[in-house]
């Protein structure tokens, strides 16, 4: 009786631990300029509503943790449009990001010397 206990509870326990691993999955892809298709490093690419996220590398590629329902990808990057993409169940997400095209109406420059003789 107690090996069968013991075979029940060691079952159980490596159900529960497969169980736990399974509720994430790997989202992986890579960040391009739509303009010219250049890679772009540095982009914050993270889970909405969640603090999981990570950031591209050099080459525009990037790998995150994904909750196995599904999400939604936020994409980030300053002078450029935010994207937004559902994870649904995809593990390659690969994003084109536009420029931002914001026109200044009005720049003033100030400029103060000082002269020494």
């Amino acid at each position: 009786m107690r090996n069968f206990l013991r075979i029940s509870i060691t079952l159980i326990a490596l159900f529960i631990m497969q169980v736990t691993y399974a509720q994430e999955s790997t989202v992986t892809g890579k960040v391009t300029a739509s303009e010219d298709g250049s890679p772009i490093p540095g982009v914050n690419v993270f889970v909405k509503g969640t603090t999981t996220g990570t950031v591209t590398d050099f080459d525009g590629n990037y790998r995150l943790e994904v909750p196995a329902d599904g999400g939604v990808l936020v994409f980030r990057f300053i002078g450029l449009t935010t994207v937004e993409e559902d994870i649904g169940s995809r593990s390659v997400i690969d994003v084109a990001m536009d420029y931002e095209s914001t026109q200044l109406s009005e720049v003033v420059v100030t400029a103060v010397g000082i002269e020494r003789e």
